[in-house]
């Protein structure tokens, strides 16, 4: 049943706080390019807006990996009165819902519960160390899938610049320097001295960033 109001709850899992978020969305809300809805705590948004084809387009954080998944309805689908719930394909637990404020309101404590469960049947006891592991999990995980050509050519470089000891440090003689790509889309790199600490972050946002990294002839780590 379609409401004859044209209004429907949202709400979704914030991954940064844990907690649901909850916003009335109406046929005139959605009438501009995009809505956005922002957890209290700063930590995180869903967005809302219509594709080419006059379809609804929800593009929610998950709070099991970290990133955001898109889901795609019907206009009539947003705004019905029955529950339509979008879980987490990795453990299950529901991190979006829509429909009847009420409705959603109850399906919202049972995703709370489920939830919890997962936390405790891992042997989890509360969000915060939960949140940690993922956070570490997910750093790890960008580790491994980064450019591999990208760490060929970062490695290559700062070798010569080892061998030419053009890199330094706190070491009165040289330390021992690696390197990792950090940030959510893996676009600085990280290098330190694995001995004093010291190290240097180079943002390669752009090609330009990019090329002037690798014609460095010098690097300064503090």
């Amino acid at each position: 049943m379609i409401l004859n109001s044209g209004e429907s709850t949202f709400a979704y899992r914030c991954p940064a706080c844990g907690k649901m978020v909850f916003s009335i969305v109406g046929v005139f809300t959605l009438s501009g390019d995009m809505f956005k809805l922002k957890c209290p705590c700063g930590g995180s948004e869903a967005e809302i807006n219509y594709t080419t084809d006059g379809k609804i387009r929800i593009t929610v954080p998950c709070i099991v990996c970290g990133h955001s998944h898109s889901h795609v309805i019907n206009k009539s689908g947003f705004f019905r009165k029955d529950v339509i719930t979008f879980p987490c394909a990795y453990s299950g637990v529901d991190i979006c819902i829509i429909g009847e404020e009420k409705a959603a309101a109850n399906a919202a404590k049972q995703a709370d519960e489920d939830f919890m469960q997962l936390l405790k049947s891992a042997g989890i006891e509360d969000f915060d160390s939960f949140a940690k592991a993922r956070d570490l999990d997910n750093e790890e995980q960008s580790q491994e899938i980064a450019d591999p050509e990208m760490q060929s050519i970062v490695h290559f470089m700062l070798c010569e610049l080892e061998d030419e000891g053009n890199i330094t440090c706190k070491c009165k003689n040289g330390g021992h320097y690696e390197f990792k790509f950090v940030g959510s889309r893996l676009d600085t790199v990280l290098i330190y001295c694995t001995e004093c600490g010291a190290s240097v972050s180079v943002p390669l946002t752009d090609t330009v960033a990019a090329n002037a990294f690798l014609h460095t002839d010098k690097l300064e780590l503090k």
